[in-house]
């Protein structure tokens, strides 16, 4: 089943995968479907697609399922005697993963076995009946069980076998239990490799010969009686003897001196030993189960012999066949490396260790930066040149001995001297200059000396790379270098820097000013190695300025600033740097210029005030005002403002201020005048008419500007202004008295000047407020007005202006009524006032409109192609303007509001229009005309677009579709006037006709029943190029061109040509038929094409024509010797574009050979030995010959050498051989091959030394080579070598005798041999014989001798054996001396050294009491302890060494004093430096005082006394032990005396408590000092939080486990025997590590991909580190000292693991656990919404927002929200499903209110909720509709609906709707419906509801009142 959406069907699509049908679709509009025909054992797919009419969607991804498996087949059995195994098999199963057989035995035994293959096996107890299923298996499916097979298990077999092996015969002894009935057994032995035997018996017992050595054999017995044709095997197993190993072999590992035994291994079941004696005699084993065995710890520099024996648990094999092999050499010792730093080589001296082996010394020196240096040497020294400065080397050096190189020494460290310092650089600056350098390899430290003439250098030094060089002097050229130092030797100096300081400042510094010019001229004299000055100037408050001299000492100073103190400086200019500055002089300029220059007038005291701007430098000022006519004022002051007085008025002064300085004045005009007061006017007259009264006046001095003012009590005042001198008063009021004054403006003082009054009065006023009011039902007026004072009666007048006039008469009342007026009449009304004497003028007229007329429509005219519609009517008096409603069937409606009676308008085309009109007056509305109807023109088709463009005979075009069209005509035309029509009722037309190489205009036009629109915007089809002909290429070989020739065809105006070959693509324009290619590359084969173009279009281009360039030239040409045949092979890289080649070898003479090929090789054959051949190779093709470049040279074969001979040279068992020279060579080789040991060298001389094995038969050959070739060798030379030095030195002692005898191994061809041994005081014995044996006598005792024996062969001698020593027997000791120690009853024995002895023995031997004695090694004195009292002891002392002891000393006797006391018994006082001594009295005979004494173990005494049988010993130490007696006596040694008694003092408290913790085990090793008393010691940890830890040990060190993380210990330590414990020890503070950080978590920034990483900080972690591991195994870190981190850079879409670890600065947490966290998308932004019109009472919402860019990404919508409002009840939650689009669509009810966020996310996670975006759906329609009223006057009224904002009511009867009423209340009033069909919509910004039908709409005329009116409530 799937899930279900809104589709009339399902196409559910079932495919066999693997199979060969194809996929089959089935149609259901269930969400489910049944299939009964499916095929057992195969897999299907399954795909579901939606499908609704003709469009079905894409299909869903695939569901695969498996069908239940087919039913097995053919099960069979077979079964094993012996094994008892049943073997199943069967024929494989369709489909089946598994298999299982299920076994049950007759006797309920079951059993089963299972496979994915098609057989298995099951153990079954023998001698049972048996039945078998089968089920095969898939995941999920099981078949049924297979068809039942019946069988019988094996027969039972003879038990009790008994299976024995003969280890020295080889056989196998069998015994089983006799079984009834039988009397025939055969016994079987068959190995896991099928290996078989057998043995025949008619008892109950056998033995098997012929085994196999190494094997594992199965034994079983059958009888005749039982039917078995064959045994399989059995589970008693018995192991055969071991095979002896073969073919054994020694490999050797020099550097590790490992020796790995390997042999041939027959066997896998058997283990093996093998030994390795060495010629000492010392043996090694190895066991091993392999075919090899390693040893890894034999000694260095032996001879060992290895042999391998195999074995069992039972048997051991024979011993291989014994293999002699040296160990490596030892390494040498005591290496030391010295650096000369003159020669800057080093000198390496070492130790070495003599053998018997030749021995040659190779020195590596290594530094880190990968730089060696290394020499060889036979001594025990070497140079090492070549030594890069700056390195540490380490020094090793490595014995090497038959071209086996030992273990290296270990290394010692050679620093070589210091690089020299580069890259010098200086940063100069006023004496002093900063010096740097590149750090020198190796330097610790540098030395800076700076040089100049006639001046004491200057130095600085340091470890870093610069210094600093000071107190350098000015105008001086400093040498700089650098030296480099370390502790061995200091660098050569740098290359020189050069440091030019900077030249030192001028001096004698003087300035002077031009005051006028503001210019200043400064001079100096010269400064030493300067090249330019500058002058300087400034003034300290920001302003300088300056100039430049090159070679003078003088420049000018321009730009000085007016009325400043500036001082002056010079500055010298160097090379590169510049001097300080000079001395500093004073200059001033003169005053600046006064500004702000100005006068102010005091209009009330007639005086002026100037002012201005202080000016810099003056001292004083000077104002002056003057005119025209020669009036002057003047005041001086040293401020900046002074007053002037007694000013004329009407005049213009000038004012001029002068500043007064030191040395110049400066003087400044004022710009413009101050102007004083004008004089008043006088004279004034008045000219008066009707509220109007011309004033004129004498004029005024310095007046310009009049205002004339009437003034009275009551009105505002009447003014008028004028330039001149009269001005009208207009605007008097009526019946006013006023006073009338000429005003002068005196702008200077911001007043006026004003004449004496003047008196006028004015006539009576007009009515006002005059007003009229219209009756439209009786056409008649009442006007009304304000009452006028004085006014004895009024008339109001009505005028139509087209002689109709009307009026009315009031006496006392302030209106009255006209009747009689006409419709669409304007009338003017006034009133005038009558008065007694005059009447008022006539009042202000005002308007009066009559109710307007009905219009009437006669015609409508509609353009068949203009949108532009004329609707006319007639024209309706009194109508002021029109209402002009158009609506469309498309919803188009639009009111025009007109003054005209006729309507020019643009309609939308295509659609069905009604027109009413309706007129309007100032006071009424007339009634609306009858509706027009009419019908607009089709639209002009929009948006032609062409769709198929730049093909060879194709265009096509596509439009947007035009309202009212009923078809489409679509013309294409061409530019030479041909044209191709398309009729079509569609969008679109398509042309398949059109010419190539053209280019039409389309143009389109929509037709109507009898109209066509205008033609649409045209759109342009380019049709391509036609395709070029006759194309033709040809190769130019010298110039490497291409060139391609061509037809042009019409309507071309360029081409393209392009050529393709290989990775390469050329292409040119050009705009001829001619092509030339001069980029192609050689030997590749271009597919040439042309394509022709226009302005607009790429053309065809025909079949493309095809070329071969020029063959590559041949590169990577190589000849070679063949050295064999001596011929030149030549070889090269093949060729691009070659057929053949051909290679030439030429010699300096001229004398050429060539061999050609198809091939890129071939051979040169027989040509001369020892030439030089010069080789070329030519490729070729068709088109060209190219020969290679270079030319390669090559050498033939040398030739052979002749004139061998050989010098042997015994002493050092080599030989020189030397020949004549062969042409053709550059060095030679020679060989020396024997039987035994073959030899070689190489030389490029004509001698060389080979070193031989001795006692060898040579043959040596020569021959010839050069760098790549050898010769022919020449003919063989025979000779023999030195005979060899012996083998196996052995030397063996008499001891009894001194008798000595030396013997080695027999070496051939030697002739007698020479034994020396030395001694080590120069004695020397020789032995002369023939035989390997060599005895010498009576040598003296404790004597080392060296040993050497040498081989003697004619006049050679072979090299002397490796030494080797021995030592004879110790002399016997003498002297021998001694005492007693009564207290511990011990004997302190003591003698003379005796030669050649390594230690002592001391032997005690008392009457009848066994022997005690006491060994020293290096002293000459020995303890004997614990001696019996009262015995005569015997003491002898042997001397002994490593090879024979000597014979025993002299005897010594002393005798032990009795002790008659009884028992004693101490008792240690612990920590109370005491021992209670405790005696028994009996046996005493009455000695009243007693002694006891107590010797410590380190001799030191104690000693107390008592008269009764016990005392105290103080002072005893704790950590010692205490022999103690009691005597009668101070004499200890006298016989009343107690034997010794031994008691321990408590152990000191342990010191020196040490501990090494284990950071990551969070352990802990406690070590102390050892304690001699000490039994067992305790060891207790204490945490601070109370955690502690006890353990006892009995050594000096234990292991703290499991200890607390991030904690500090107190640890002691308390050592315990077993009387006493002591004190604890000092304590020691142990912290452990920090614990691992908790509740690691991880917060993801997706917008700046980053994490902040937060975790519960350690108490005492100093530090943590954040790791973070994606998946690749990248690891990010980060470090912080508080428990957080922030980790940027990460990817967006991956997974990570966090991870934190703490550190207290010594020891690390273990990491914490893994928190993982992936790089989350972030929420998406940009979530918008598109709402859909709302159908059925839904709306569809449309989402979308910006894809988030991180990896694949999905994103799911949520919407919460609720229905109608409710926030409580109806609430909602929708999701969408995961998608990968940015899109998606969600349809809610009407009235919804909803909240949308997005999620997004990835494989790594999923981000949190996007920004909410909150909104509604359009409302649901209006309910609760009511309707009350008439056609006349309606009203509708309904409920509110939730969410809406608008309720708009449409009539629906015409299409489109027309809308009545839009309102935001909830009703709406209508008047003079026409239709009963109305509808009600709710809106808000999401749109509109469905229509709700207002019901019970009543239509019913009433009379009509006012007309129509549209009103809102």
């Amino acid at each position: 089943m799937w899930s279900s959406v809104a589709a009339p069907s399902y196409v559910i699509r079932v495919e066999n995968i693997g199979g060969v049908a194809l996929p089959v679709d089935y149609t259901t509009p269930n969400i489910y479907l049944s299939l009964s025909n499916l095929a057992c054992g195969e897999r299907y797919a399954f795909s579901l697609a939606v499908q609704d009419g003709n469009c079905q969607s894409s299909f869903s991804p695939p569901i695969v399922l498996s069908t239940v498996p087919c039913q097995p087949s053919n099960l069979t059995v077979n079964v094993d005697c012996g094994t008892n195994n049943a073997n199943f098999s069967w024929a494989e199963s369709s489909g089946a993963s598994l298999y299982t057989v299920e076994v049950k035995g007759a006797n309920g035994h079951t059993a089963s076995c299972s496979s994915n293959t098609t057989s298995c096996l099951v153990k079954l107890p023998c001698g049972n009946t048996y039945h078998a299923t089968m089920v095969a298996s898939t995941e999920s499916c099981n078949t049924n069980k297979s068809t039942v097979m019946f069988f019988e298990s094996a027969p039972c077999l003879p038990e009790g076998i008994v299976a024995k092996l003969d280890c020295e015969s080889h056989i196998i002894n069998v015994n089983w239990t006799h079984t009834n009935g039988s009397d025939d057994y055969t016994a079987w032995a068959i190995s896991s490799d099928g290996h078989r035997v057998s043995c025949n018996s008619t008892t109950n017992s056998c033995s098997i010969h012929d085994l196999l050595c190494g094997k594992i054999y199965e034994v079983a017995v059958t009888s005749s009686s039982i039917k078995c044709q064959v045994i399989a095997g059995s589970d008693y197993k018995i192991q055969s003897y071991p095979c002896a190993p073969i073919n054994t072999t020694v490999e050797q590992n020099c550097s590790s001196n490992c020796m790995t035994v390997k042999w041939h291994d027959n066997s896998t079941a058997q283990n093996y030993t093998v030994k390795a004696t060495s010629a000492s005699g010392v043996n090694s084993t190895c066991e091993s189960s392999n075919s090899s065995c390693s040893f890894l710890d034999l000694s260095c520099s032996q001879l060992y012999s290895f042999t391998v024996m195999g074995h069992s648990n039972v048997c051991r094999s024979d011993v291989s066949t014994p293999i002699i092999s040296y160990t490596a050499p030892c390494p040498p010792t005591n290496l030391s490396a010295e650096l000369n730093c003159t020669t800057r080589n080093a000198v390496v001296s070492w130790r070495t260790v003599t053998t018997a082996v030749f021995t040659a010394n190779n020195v590596q020196a290594t530094s880190p930066d990968g730089h060696n240096s290394s020499c060889s040497s036979m001594g025990s020294s070497c140079n090492l040149d070549d030594l890069v400065c700056g390195q540490k080397y380490s020094v090793v050096v490595e014995a090497i001995n038959a071209g086996c190189p030992g273990p290296a020494s270990a290394p010692t460290f050679l620093t070589a001297e210091p690089c020299i310092p580069m890259n010098i650089s200086t940063h100069y600056n006023a004496s002093a200059a900063w010096v740097t350098w590149s750090a020198a390899a190796g330097a610790s430290s540098y030395t800076v000396q700076a040089v100049t003439d006639s001046v004491a250098p200057v130095t600085c030094g340091g470890s870093n790379s610069s210094c600093h060089l000071g107190g350098l002097q000015c105008s001086r050229m400093y040498n700089v270098t650098v030296t480099a130092h370390n502790q061995a030797c200091s660098s050569l100096p740098s290359e020189t820097t050069h440091l030019l300081t900077e030249p030192c400042p001028p001096t004698n510094v003087q300035a002077s000013l031009e005051c006028e010019k503001l210019i200043a001229t400064v001079s100096w004299q010269q400064s030493h190695l300067s090249v330019g000055y500058v002058a300087y100037a400034d003034n300290k408050n920001g302003h300088s300025t300056s100039c430049f001299s090159a070679n003078t000492t003088s420049c000018n100073l321009s730009g000085l600033m007016c009325g400043n103190v500036y001082s002056v400086w010079v500055k010298a200019l160097g090379e590169q740097y510049n001097s300080s500055d000079s001395s500093v002089v004073s200059l001033t300029t003169a005053p600046c210029e006064l500004g702000n220059v100005k006068a102010n007038m005091n209009c009330v005291a007639h005086t002026a005030t100037a002012s201005w701007q202080s000016s810099s430098g003056a001292s004083n000022y000077v104002a002056v005002l003057a005119t025209s006519s020669g009036h002057v004022k003047s005041c001086t002051t040293n401020s900046t403002s002074c007053q002037l007085s007694s000013l004329q008025c009407g005049e213009k002064y000038n004012l001029t201020v002068k500043a007064l300085g030191d040395t110049c004045n400066q003087t400044t005009l004022m710009a413009g005048y101050l102007i004083t007061e004008p004089c008043a006017p006088v004279n004034l007259s008045v000219l008066y008419n009707m509220s109007t009264a011309q004033v004129t006046w004498a004029g005024a001095k310095g007046g310009s500007s009049f205002s004339v003012a009437a003034v009275n009590n009551q009105d505002p005042t009447v003014t008028c202004n004028s330039t001149n001198t009269q001005c009208s008063l207009v605007g008097l009021k009526c019946s006013q008295s006023y006073n009338i004054t000429v005003m002068v403006a005196d702008p200077t003082c911001n007043n006026t000047v004003t004449s004496e009054p003047y008196q006028l009065m004015t006539e009576l006023c007009p009515p006002t407020n005059v007003q009229a009011s219209f009756k439209c039902e009786t056409l008649a007026a009442t006007v009304s007005w304000q009452q006028t004072g004085f006014a004895l009666g009024y008339v109001a007048y009505v005028d139509n202006k087209s002689g109709h006039q009307i009026s009315c008469v009031s006496s006392n009342a302030t209106s009255c009524s006209i009747s009689g007026l006409m419709c669409g009449t304007v009338y003017s009304v006034w009133v005038k006032a009558l008065g007694l004497q005059y009447n008022s003028s006539d009042s202000s007229a005002i308007s009066l409109m009559s109710g307007p007329c009905q219009p009437k429509i006669p015609s409508v005219q509609v353009p068949c192609q203009s949108d532009e519609v004329q609707i006319s009517w007639n024209q309706t008096d009194g109508a002021v303007n029109y209402l002009v409603r158009t609506a469309g069937n498309r919803g188009y409606v639009k009111t025009h509001n007109l003054t005209q009676s006729f309507l020019h308008a643009p309609l939308p085309c295509g659609q069905e229009f009604n027109v009413t009109v309706q007129g309007q007056g100032s006071v009424c509305d007339s009634i609306p005309s009858s509706p027009a109807f009419f019908k607009t023109g089709p639209c002009i088709p929009s948006n032609v677009t062409t769709q198929v463009q730049c093909k060879f005979n194709q265009g096509s075009v596509s439009w947007t579709q035009s309202d009212g069209a009923e078809s489409y005509v679509a013309v294409a035309t061409g530019l030479d006037g041909h044209t191709h029509q398309c009729l079509t009722n569609t969008t679109s037309c398509t042309w398949d006709d059109l010419h190539c190489g053209k280019e039409y205009t389309v143009v389109v036009r929509a037709k109507a029943v009898n109209c066509s629109s205008l033609p649409s915007n045209s759109s342009i089809i380019y049709t391509d190029p036609c395709a070029p002909q006759n194309m033709d290429a040809t190769v130019n070989c010298g110039t490497k061109v291409v060139a391609l020739n061509w037809n042009s065809p019409n309507g071309t105006y360029s081409y393209t040509v392009s050529a393709e070959g290989g990775d390469q693509s050329v292409s040119l324009h050009t705009n001829t038929t001619t092509a030339l290619f001069s980029e192609l590359i050689c030997g590749q084969n271009y597919s040439l094409r042309v394509t022709p173009q226009n302005q607009h279009c790429a053309g065809n281009y025909n079949a493309p024509a095809s070329v071969l360039t020029w063959p590559c030239i041949p590169t990577g040409v190589v000849a070679s010797q063949a050295c064999q045949s001596n011929s030149v092979n030549v070889t090269w890289q093949p060729s691009n574009g070659s057929e053949h080649y051909s290679a030439t070898v030429k010699t300096e003479t001229g004398v050429s050979e060539v061999c050609t090929t198809e091939n890129s090789s071939c051979s040169v054959p027989a040509v001369t030995c020892g030439q030089n051949y010069s080789v070329s190779v030519t490729a070729s093709n068709k088109q060209c010959n190219v020969t290679s470049s270079q030319t390669t040279n090559v050498k033939s074969v040398p030739c052979s050498p002749t004139n061998v001979s050989v010098f042997l040279d015994c002493p050092n068992n080599s030989a020189v051989v030397s020949w004549s020279a062969s042409r053709g060579a550059v060095q030679y080789s020679v060989t020396a091959i024997s039987s035994h040991l073959n030899d070689s060298c190489q030389t490029s001389g004509l001698t060389c030394r080979l070193s031989l094995a001795c006692g060898s038969l040579y043959t040596v050959q020569v021959v010839a080579m050069d760098d790549n070739c050898s010769s022919i060798p020449s003919s063989p030379v025979a000779f023999s070598s030195g005979p060899c030095p012996p083998g196996n030195v052995s030397a063996q002692m008499t001891c009894l005798s001194n008798n000595m005898t030396v013997s080695w191994d027999a070496i051939r061809d030697a002739d007698h041999f020479l034994v020396s041994l030395t001694s080590l005081n120069g004695t020397i014995k020789l032995c002369n014989t023939t035989t390997t044996a060599c005895s010498i006598s009576n040598v003296t005792c404790g004597e080392t001798f060296t040993i050497q024996v040498t081989s003697v062969r004619g006049n050679c001698l072979s090299q002397p054996h490796q030494t080797s020593s021995i030592q004879t027997a110790p002399c016997q000791p003498k002297g021998v001396n001694g005492y007693l120690d009564c207290v511990s009853n011990s004997a302190w024995i003591s003698w003379d050294s005796a030669l050649g002895a390594s230690n002592y023995t001391v032997s005690a031997v008392g009457s009848g009491i066994s022997t005690t004695n006491c060994t020293s090694i290096t002293d000459t004195r020995c303890e004997v302890k614990d001696l019996a009292c009262g015995v005569s002891f015997s003491f002898t002392v042997t001397a002994a060494n490593s090879w024979c002891d000597s014979q025993p000393s002299a005897s010594y006797s002393l005798e032990t004093a009795p002790c008659l006391l009884s028992a004693i018994t101490a008792f240690a006082h612990c920590h109370n430096s005491s021992i209670l001594v405790v005696w028994d009295l009996k046996g005493s005979g009455g000695t009243s005082a007693y002694i006891a004494t107590a010797e410590a173990s380190d001799h030191t005494f104690l000693t107390c006394n008592s008269t009764s049988n016990s005392c105290y010993l103080s002072g005893a130490k704790c950590d010692l032990q205490y022999t103690i007696i009691v005597a009668a006596s101070s004499n200890r040694c006298s016989s009343l005396r107690s034997p010794p008694y031994k008691i321990s003092m408590e152990p000191c408290p342990p010191k020196n408590v040490t501990v090494d913790a284990s950071c990551e085990t969070h352990s802990a090793v406690i070590s102390w000092t050892y304690s001699p008393v000490a039994e067992f010691y305790q060891v207790v940890a204490t945490a601070v939080d109370g955690h502690k830890h006890i353990y006892n040990t009995s050594s000096t060190s234990f292991s703290l486990t499991e200890l607390h993380c991030d904690e500090q210990y107190t640890v002691s330590v308390t050592a315990s025997q077993e009387n006493c414990s002591s004190k604890a020890s000092q304590n020691v503070t142990l912290s452990t590590g920090p614990c691992q950080p908790n509740n690691v978590s991880v917060s993801y920034n997706c917008s700046s991909r980053s994490a902040l990483l937060t975790w519960i900080p350690s108490k005492n972690s100093e530090n943590y580190f954040g790791t973070v591991q994606a998946g690749s195994g990248d690891n990010i870190y980060c470090h912080n000292t508080n428990p957080t981190c922030t980790i940027d850079n990460l990817k967006c879409g991956v997974s990570y693991n966090f991870s934190v670890q703490a550190s207290d600065g010594t020891c690390n947490s273990s990491l914490s656990d893994l928190v993982q966290f992936g790089g989350a998308p972030c929420p998406p932004d940009g979530l918008k919404v598109r709402v859909l019109p709302m159908e059925m009472e839904v709306q569809l919402l449309h989402f979308s927002w910006t894809h988030v860019t991180c990896g694949d990404i999905e994103y799911l919508l949520t919407l919460t929200g609720s229905l109608q409002g409710d926030d409580r009840s109806n609430l909602f939650q929708l999701s969408s499903y995961w998608s990968s689009t940015n899109l998606f669509e969600i349809p809610l009810p009407c009235s919804s209110s909803y909240t949308a966020m997005l999620q997004s996310r990835n494989s790594a996670g999923t981000s949190g909720m996007s920004a909410p975006l909150n909104g509604t759906t359009a409302p649901c329609p209006p309910t609760g509709i009511v309707f009350s009223g008439n056609s006349s006057f309606a009203k509708v009224s309904w409920n509110r609906t939730v969410f809406a904002t608008t309720y708009t009511l449409y009539d629906n009867s015409v299409k489109p709707r027309v809308q009545l009423c839009n309102t935001t209340t909830l009703s709406c009033s209508l008047f003079n419906l026409i239709s009963n069909n109305l509808v009600i919509t709710a809106s808000n910004a999401a749109g509109e509801s469905q229509a709700a039908s207002v019901p019970n709409v009543v239509l019913q005329r009433r009379r009509r009142d006012l007309g129509a009116q549209l009103s809102t409530d």
